[in-house]
C-alpha cells in the first residue's frame, strides 16, 4: 500500500512511518524540512510539505491509496492562544486528496474535544480548560472531516506517552472511553496502521487507550 503521512518528524508520525514500512508499505513522509528528516529506508521517499500551504504537497499525494495526518501543535504556549491550524490542514489535506482521487484519511484529534468530563480533576480543573482553544479547533477539524466525503477514521487518543507498543489497548468506536488514562504513541501507530489493513472504523471515531 502506498500511504502518505503528514507530521512524519513527530513521536506518534515517526512511529507510524517506522511501523509502516516493517509492514511492507511503501511510504511517503511529508516534512517541513526533508534535510533534517534522519530515517532512510528504501522504500521511504521523504518529500517538503507545508500542510498550510496546499501547492506544496498535492503532488506528494499521486498514486497514494491512504493519507495519515499526525499533525498538531505541539508548543504548549501555542496551545493556549486562539488558534485554526487544525482545521486549516485538515481542509487543504481533504481538498487535495480530492485533487488526486485519494479517498482513505486517518487523522488524530484528542478525548479533549468531548464535553464529557473524562480524566483526572488536575487535568479537567486546569489543563483542559487551558486548552480550549487548542480542543475547539480540533472540533471544528472533526466537524471538516466528516463532512469531506472522504473514507476517514478520526482517532481520538488518550494523554500520549513514548513507551513501547504492547499491541494491547481498548478501543471504543463512539469516541467515549472513560477510564483510559494514556496511551503510548507506538499502540497509536499500531491501531492507525490496522486500520488501513483491514478497516472496521470507517465513519467513526474510535477512542483508544489502555
Amino acid at each position: 500500500m502506498n500511504i502518505a503521512i503528514f507530521g512524519a518528524n513527530g513521536g506518534t508520525g515517526s512511529e507510524l512511518v517506522k511501523q509502516a514500512l516493517e509492514r511492507g508499505h511503501q511510504v511517503t513522509a511529508i516534512v517541513r524540512k526533508p534535510e533534517s528528516y534522519r530515517l532512510t529506508h528504501e522504500r521511504l521517499r521523504v518529500t517538503a510539505g507545508d500542510a498550510m500551504k496546499p501547492d506544496t504537497f498535492t503532488q506528494a499525494l499521486k498514486q497514494q491509496n491512504a493519507v495519515i495526518s499526525a499533525l498538531g501543535v505541539s508548543s504548549f504556549r501555542e496551545s493556549l492562544k486562539p488558534m485554526t491550524f487544525h482545521r486549516e490542514t485538515a481542509h487543504n489535506i481533504i481538498e487535495q486528496m480530492k485533487r488526486q482521487g485519494v479517498s482513505r484519511l486517518v487523522c488524530l484529534t484528542s478525548v479533549g474535544v468531548l464535553d464529557k468530563p473524562i480524566g483526572p480533576l488536575f487535568y479537567l480543573w486546569l489543563i483542559k480548560p487551558l486548552l480550549k482553544h487548542k480542543y475547539e479547533d480540533m472540533r471544528q477539524l472533526e466537524k471538516t472531516v466528516r463532512h469531506s466525503g472522504l473514507d476517514w477514521t478520526i482517532v481520538r487518543p488518550f494523554r500520549l506517552t513514548d513507551g513501547p507498543r504492547t499491541g494491547q489497548y481498548r478501543v471504543a468506536a463512539n469516541g467515549v472511553l472513560d477510564d483510559a488514562g494514556s496511551i503510548a504513541r507506538s499502540d497509536i501507530a499500531d491501531f492507525i496502521l490496522n486500520q488501513l489493513d483491514i478497516p472496521q472504523y470507517v465513519h467513526k471515531t474510535p477512542a483508544i487507550g489502555y
